[in-house]
């Protein structure tokens, strides 16, 4: 199973405050699945006009709204193929917040060397302190973006592709980011570092969702699982160490793809009036996207908290859309 995410929109918080968003959305597809999909993204490419190239590269930026459905018609003839939204509210918390938040982690993970971790050794976890302290906030909440992408593409896998013909499938699962930094920069050191511990953290207080379909003989908990208590939890661990790769969108298609559908997303998020045509993109967006049934546009936000909060207001728009609409699904 691999996951290619990739990103639109900038992640500078605004300065005057209000919501401001960012995107990162991920692209689900199972190997037996890709072959087809990459003979239909083939033939879309050859369907674009130059004017849809940058540097001769397909972008997503620069597609036209018609071809925006054609690409969202190929989705949707692809049962197996999901998306995994992330919409991200950088005003949510100003400014300043943003500003500190380098400086905050890297002494919070100072002021915790003296307990003992099986993950990282104590002068590993000085280095990530200091690599995040040189982070300017723009880049922190880009990677905080990914941590949560991931979170969101991990509960997925486990929500959306419980039934028999995923089973052999669990044994290798990849993340892949399009590379917007060159390889081995702080940003990509940071990332694999901090990654685990992010999303272990996280799911504490809020738990992974998995499917009522998996029990303990579940392929996918019999590999992944642990049990605390009542619940399950997942060894991310497991599942992330060496399961994270960067790749040049110029020649991995299916970043590519992911690059289209981000901004696809991103347009038809941005467009919550209606007047540019992306909004009618919603319904057919919603019905592929991976995340809970009711979860319109997955918004979440930089924050040293882990809790719900509502949305802006201008957001509901996306809920009357999606009322009703049911869900193109891998399994049944």
């Amino acid at each position: 199973m691999k996951v290619y995410f990739d990103e639109s929109g900038d992640f500078r918080v605004p300065k005057g405050g209000g919501p401001k968003f960012a995107f990162v959305v991920g692209i689900i597809i199972p190997e037996p699945a890709s072959e087809k999909l990459r003979q239909d993204f083939q033939w879309f490419v050859g369907q674009l006009s130059r004017s849809e190239f940058i540097r001769g590269e397909p972008k997503g930026s620069a597609l036209t709204l018609e071809h925006r459905r054609v690409l969202m018609e190929i989705l949707k003839s692809h049962d197996d193929v999901m998306i995994v939204p992330v919409s991200v509210n950088l005003g949510a918390q100003g400014a300043g917040f943003a500003e500190s938040a380098p400086g905050r982690i890297r002494a919070l993970i100072e002021s915790n060397l003296a307990t003992p971790s099986s993950q990282m050794t104590v002068d590993e976890r000085k280095e990530l302190a200091a690599r995040f302290g040189r982070l300017n906030a723009a880049v922190l909440f880009r990677l905080f973006s990914y941590g949560i992408a991931v979170f969101k593409g991990i509960e997925a896998l486990a929500c959306r592709y419980h039934c028999d013909k995923f089973h052999p499938l669990y044994e290798s699962i990849t993340i892949i980011f399009d590379r917007a930094v060159k390889a081995g920069s702080r940003e990509e050191l940071v990332l694999h570092a901090a990654l685990p511990g992010w999303i272990a953290n996280w799911s504490r207080t809020k738990p992974l969702r998995i499917s009522p379909e998996m029990d303990e003989r579940h392929p996918f908990l019999v590999r992944y699982g642990k049990r605390e208590g009542e619940r399950w939890t997942l060894d991310l661990g497991t599942i992330l160490t060496g399961g994270i790769a960067f790749e040049n969108s110029r020649d991995v298609w299916e970043i590519q793809l992911a690059d289209f559908v981000a901004n696809t997303w991103a347009q038809a998020i941005s467009d919550h009036e209606g007047k540019r045509g992306y909004l009618s993109l919603f319904r057919d967006l919603y019905r592929k996207s991976a995340l809970p049934d009711g979860t319109w546009v997955g918004v979440v936000a930089p924050t040293d908290r882990t809790e719900e909060v509502p949305g802006p207001e201008h957001l509901g728009v996306f809920g009357r859309l999606g009322f009703g609409e049911s869900k193109i699904l891998p399994c049944p």
